[in-house]
C-alpha cells in the first residue's frame, strides 16, 4: 500500500486515493497505455523519453477560463512553452509562445509558464519548471497525483490542484476523434493560492 505524504493526507479523495487499495490505479497496465475507467482518465505511452504524438493535443479554451478565474495573471507576462502546431486558444494578451526546445531555452523576461505539456514526459517538465523558480500551472492527468516522483516533488512546497467539474475534449495529435480524460491544473508558488484540492 501506498502512504501519502503528510501534505496530502487531508487532501479528502486525494487521500483516499493512496489510503484505499481497491481505488489505487494500476501502474503496469498505465504504463503500457490504457483507460482506467473509475477516475476517466487516458494515459498514453512514451517512447524512451520522447514525445509521442498521441499525446500532443489542443487545449480547450474553457481550461485556459478556469485557470484564470484562480490566479491573477492581467499585467503578467506568460510563457506558453509547448509548440504543438502553434495555434493556442487563449486570449491572454501577453503571452511568450514560440518554437523553442523547453530544456534549453529561457525568454529573457517571464512571469509565469501556464500550458498543457506532452503528458509522455510531465515528470520532466514538471522538474524543468520547479528549477527554473518561477510559479508554474500545468494541465496534467489526475493520475499524476499518485506518482512516486510527484510525492516526492512536493515534499515541503506549496502544491494546488484544481479539479475541473467536467472532462475536457482534447483534439489533436493522431485523434481525428475528441479524447476525453480527466485532467486538472497543477500549479505552483502562485501568492494568494489556496493550497491543497481545490474542486468547482
Amino acid at each position: 500500500m501506498l502512504n501519502p505524504p503528510d501534505s496530502i493526507k487531508n487532501w479528502g479523495v486525494l487521500g483516499c486515493l493512496w489510503e484505499n487499495p481497491r481505488n489505487q490505479l494500476n501502474s503496469s497496465r498505465h504504463a503500457r497505455g490504457g483507460v482506467d475507467k473509475t477516475l476517466g482518465i487516458y494515459i498514453t505511452m512514451s517512447v524512451r523519453g520522447k514525445i509521442n504524438r498521441c499525446d500532443d493535443f489542443q487545449t480547450p479554451a474553457e481550461a485556459w477560463k478556469l485557470v484564470e478565474s484562480h490566479i491573477a495573471l492581467k499585467d503578467r507576462k506568460v510563457w506558453c512553452p509547448f509548440w504543438m502546431d502553434g495555434d493556442i486558444t487563449w486570449d491572454h494578451k501577453d503571452i511568450i509562445h514560440s518554437n523553442k526546445d523547453f530544456f534549453e531555452y529561457e525568454p529573457e523576461k517571464w512571469s509565469y509558464i501556464v500550458d498543457n505539456p506532452p503528458y509522455s514526459i510531465k515528470e520532466k517538465v514538471m522538474n524543468r519548471c520547479l528549477d527554473l523558480g518561477k510559479p508554474f500551472a500545468l494541465l496534467l492527468p489526475i493520475d499524476t497525483l499518485e506518482r512516486k516522483y510527484f510525492r516526492k516533488m512536493i515534499e515541503g512546497k506549496r502544491f494546488t490542484i484544481i479539479i475541473p467539474k467536467d472532462r475536457y475534449n482534447f483534439t489533436g495529435g493522431n485523434n481525428k476523434k475528441n479524447v476525453m480524460f480527466k485532467s486538472c491544473w497543477f500549479c505552483f508558488g502562485f501568492e494568494g493560492l489556496k493550497e491543497g484540492m481545490v474542486f468547482e
